[in-house]
């Protein structure tokens, strides 16, 4: 069986497509089981975020790399899924929150940093800041394969601070 999970692609901005990527159950299954999605505890304005990052690059124009970058990585991932590759997909996930910093240093706050930081020492193979970044927000943690170490690292970001919460995943 197999089932679905959303791939978004923009276009040209803002137009965009919405489609599934069909992988099989045990791929879907998986990956859920392995991600862990944290709320900095506090949210975030997008547009904030998004009117320093487009000051900053005004005149960059659309073939700029840290944009070339950021966009290169959405195909990295959808690749690595369809492959089943775990490991491909946290290098992905890895190098989209690397982008996101080298587009602007605000997009990748202290609190990320911290639970990057924590989400590493106990064997995470990749993390992703979500959306705009910014000083809140959520990030994306794909842990490895030991169900206990996933644990671990949850309950460390915990009591790393008090405003972190664990917001449990389940694809659609």
């Amino acid at each position: 069986a197999f089932g679905g999970i959303n791939y978004i692609e923009m276009h040209k901005y803002p137009l965009a497509t919405v489609s599934q990527l069909q992988v099989p159950d045990a791929v879907r299954w998986e990956l859920e089981r392995r991600l862990a999605l944290i709320y900095l505890g506090n949210s975030h304005s997008s547009s904030q975020v998004h009117e320093r990052v487009i000051k900053q690059l005004e005149d960059a124009g659309p073939d700029c790399k840290p944009l070339q970058d950021l966009r290169s990585t959405a195909e990295l991932s959808r690749d690595a899924v369809y492959a089943g590759r775990f490991d491909l997909l946290g290098r992905a996930m890895i190098a989209n929150t690397d982008a996101q910093a080298r587009l602007h240093p605000s997009l990748v706050c202290a609190d990320a940093h911290k639970i990057i930081e924590i989400a590493a020492e106990h064997g995470a193979i990749g993390w992703k800041v979500n959306g705009a970044g910014g000083e809140g927000g959520s990030i994306t943690l794909l842990a490895g394969p030991y169900t206990d170490r996933k644990r671990a690292m949850i309950n460390a970001i915990l009591k790393q601070d008090s405003k972190f919460k664990n917001i449990p995943v389940t694809l659609a």
